[in-house]
């Protein structure tokens, strides 16, 4: 097979299409990654921490319980079908998230802003 300047430079630029596709397949950050970090309320509800543990996403909610009203996590499974995400309480609870402002919204809680840098592991959380 002959190679010649032509077919090389032709060779070249299908190669750089095909990198091209591919590549922004590869990075591609999922829903629930975006959702990774830290948020507090706006009107006062407990605050939430989205983490990842293995290959599964999952929501603590910090909640006052007892005589004492000390905090005590729940941790939650988030779940994502047909496109969209809720929280697995035993009820769905639904998520929505809006990338521009940065804003998460829980169906049942409302409004949250991101307090803080992404989180990708597990919340330190001191249990009594």
């Amino acid at each position: 097979m002959k190679c010649n300047k032509k077919r090389m430079l032709l060779s070249s630029i299908y190669f750089v299409g095909i990198i091209a596709i591919l590549l922004p397949s590869c990075t591609k950050e999922s829903i629930q990654d975006k959702l990774l970090g830290y948020w507090v309320s706006m009107e006062g509800k407990p605050d939430v921490w989205i983490f990842r543990e293995a290959n599964t996403y999952k929501v603590a909610v910090s909640k006052r319980s007892g005589i004492s009203r000390t905090l005590k996590p729940e941790v939650f499974l988030l779940k994502e079908e047909n496109g969209n995400l809720f929280i697995d309480t035993g009820f769905r609870i639904g998520i929505a998230y809006n990338e521009v402002t940065d804003i998460l919204t829980i169906s049942s809680h409302g409004d949250y802003y991101r307090a803080g840098k992404k989180q990708l592991s597990i919340p330190k959380i001191q249990r009594k």
